[in-house]
């Protein structure tokens, strides 16, 4: 996204105070939702008493978060922010670390744990974490790429980790 695009549609919510402060609200909240449904699943898996399942949505989550943290700070992508002239819906201070974005690549691999255990309610986690990507990218802390690179290390992480292993 170019900085006179990203300008064009931040524009939408600052024209409008209640538009900001819900777009403001949900950014905040989303990240909650997903760390609730995940919680839900591994209580549900520690109730079934299925510790292979319960093994693996610890783990592979875990994992790929490490993976994608170490894989950020090797990288060291400046963020919209730092290589554009915009003002972001959300201002931030962190430098650097942008490619790919963790929350994405976090609300991906905890949609794959949930489809690991329940297909239906997965698709529609894979739902939450995309609108999670696109969130981020309006929010102008992250580009297109960084969400599009968490998504695709996600799904990798979770197939093998889910599937192959």
């Amino acid at each position: 996204m170019n900085e006179q695009r990203y300008e064009k549609i931040s524009l939408w919510f600052r024209h409008s105070d209640k538009r900001l402060k819900v777009f403001k609200m949900i950014y905040i909240i989303q990240p909650y939702i997903v760390v609730m449904a995940y919680a839900i699943c591994v209580i549900y898996s520690y109730v079934r008493k299925d510790t292979n399942v319960i093994a693996r949505m610890i783990l592979v989550p875990a994992v790929t978060f490490l993976a994608c943290t170490f894989f950020r700070k090797f990288l060291n992508k400046k963020r919209p922010y730092e290589k554009m002239d915009i003002h972001p819906l959300i201002v931030k201070n962190k430098k650097g670390q942008s490619f790919p974005s963790r929350h994405t690549v976090s609300a991906v691999i905890i949609a794959m744990s949930v489809f690991y255990i329940n297909k239906v309610w997965g698709i529609i986690m894979f739902a939450v974490a995309t609108f999670v990507g696109v969130l981020r990218i309006l929010a102008g802390v992250h580009y297109v790429k960084d969400v599009l690179a968490g998504i695709v290390m996600g799904v990798l992480f979770g197939v093998i980790g889910f599937y192959i292993i």
